[in-house]
């Protein structure tokens, strides 16, 4: 039986790179790569799989490149992003060079042009547009026709992906095999036991957020019974903390409230975080959530400028965001604020006031990022109109200094007020005391310990005074 490597490469951060996203861990944290995971129970029915999470388990490029050769895999299909592409695209070009292995990449910058790059990079075999698809087993297995969910080039001829009649409304996979994965090294700030893996139960979003990759990508609802299958199956593996990475957890109301009514009729007890929108999310959703195990709900405010967010296609008002985190708190479920520092159209009293309105909120945890202009999103075909030579560039982080600049905050500046935003929200005294009156076991207060330090260590690097 063939052996299929899975990779998340090393990196000189910590890249994160699952759901076609593209930055930084802001901290000392991480998570397993749900694209693996949900790829890890495709392939494995089919082939010998094996997975290496470089980047959890502190592996150098040299080290990569070692094990990959030693153990003469038929292929690696392997995650990458805009933040990491040089780094990447140097150690797939070297393993092509060296072997005739075949590279499987997944990233939103691939997705967004598949076309462009199976012509120009002759280290790539085959892009995944689609992880929750089965495409991939059969290109590996050598078939020629399109094929769902993977573009692919085989004898110089690129292969698109099959383009499906009718978009299928619920999807399933084979259970994902979580006992490949270092699920031991995995940190993240909010989780409450450990160790801790990913579940899904959505694919892709149903708005149109201008500024938002996943906008370009097919709203599905997961089968109930595929998922309380792989829930059931993590807990039996002694697994009891899960994070939902869906883009928006409570999308479907009904589809939400009856895998937590399930979740809770099994007596699964896990203990779970999620994604979610405040206008997504009310009062029966945070009882039934709470009675399931759910301890924290991630939101993405944004801005506090209301106007921008409409001119984004994302039209939140600043009391139904408010209504959400006090619903939350009202229900002991604690809270993530996203917020974006630079958005088009934004000005510095704009920013300012967003990140005051972060400490307004009151919410547990606050992720201030730089706009970028996602592959893939609205707001990036708009800019490349404006500024061609955006076209070409793809090395981009949130986390990391901006590539773009708004019509009236220069980018040095942008940089500055994020960087500023972290130290006044996490820096607060009363902050400090009222996350610590939390910490509630010996294992949270070490992680909790870890982060903070790392978000110091972070900010003073940065230079940037209050």
């Amino acid at each position: 039986m063939n052996k299929i490597l899975l990779l998340n490469p090393p990196g000189k951060n910590k890249y994160l790179r699952d759901q076609y996203c593209s930055s930084s861990a802001k901290a000392d944290y991480y998570w397993p790569a749900i694209d693996l995971l949900v790829l890890s129970g495709i392939l494995s029915s089919h082939f010998q799989v094996e997975v290496l999470d470089a980047i959890a388990q502190g592996l150098s490029l040299e080290q990569t490149l070692k094990f990959v050769k030693k153990a003469s895999f038929f292929a690696v299909c392997a995650l990458t992003s805009s933040a990491s592409k040089d780094e990447d695209f140097l150690l797939f070009e070297v393993l092509k060079k060296d072997s005739r292995i075949k590279i499987i990449l997944n990233a939103g910058f691939l997705r967004h042009n598949p076309r462009k790059f199976l012509n120009e990079t002759e280290f790539i075999d085959a892009i995944i547009v689609d992880y929750t698809k089965s495409g991939v087993v059969d290109f590996l297995k050598g078939k020629q026709e399109s094929l769902p969910g993977i573009w692919y080039k085989r004898d110089g001829i690129i292969n698109p992906e099959l383009s499906a009649s009718k978009q299928e409304e619920v999807f399933s996979y084979p259970l994902p095999k979580h006992e490949l994965f270092p699920l031991d090294q995995y940190r993240i700030p909010q989780a409450r036991k450990y160790p801790l893996t990913c579940v899904l139960i959505s694919s892709g979003c149903p708005f149109k957020c201008k500024f938002c990759s996943s906008a370009s990508i097919h709203y599905r609802k997961r089968d109930i019974d595929n998922v309380l299958i792989e829930l059931k199956a993590i807990k039996k593996m002694g697994i009891e903390e899960v994070h939902f990475p869906d883009f928006t957890f409570t999308v479907d109301k009904d589809h939400c409230l009856r895998i937590c009514r399930a979740m809770i009729k099994a007596g699964l007890n896990l203990s779970w975080d999620c994604l979610s929108r405040v206008d997504c999310f009310d009062w029966e959703l945070a009882k039934v959530m709470k009675k399931a195990g759910c301890h924290t709900i991630q939101f993405g405010v944004e801005s506090q400028n209301e106007q921008v967010l409409e001119a984004l296609a994302k039209p939140l008002n600043n009391q139904t965001t408010r209504d959400a985190f006090h619903l939350c708190q009202g229900e002991g479920i604690d809270t993530i604020g996203f917020f974006i520092i630079g958005l088009p159209k934004e000005d510095e009293l704009s920013i300012k006031k967003t990140i005051a309105f972060a400490k307004d909120l009151n919410c547990d945890y606050a992720s201030f990022s730089v706009f970028v202009p996602d592959f893939g999103s609205e707001i990036r075909t708009e800019l490349e109109k404006k500024d061609p030579k955006l076209k070409n560039i793809y090395k981009f982080d949130r986390t990391d200094f901006p590539v773009a600049e708004s019509e009236f905050v220069t980018k040095e500046r942008i940089w500055q007020l994020r960087n500023i935003a972290m130290r006044s929200f996490y820096m607060r005294p009363g902050y400090i005391w009222r996350m610590l009156g939390k910490i509630n076991s010996l294992s949270r207060l070490k992680v909790a310990l870890v982060i903070f330090f790392s978000i110091c260590k972070k900010q003073f690097k940065s230079g940037v005074r209050l």
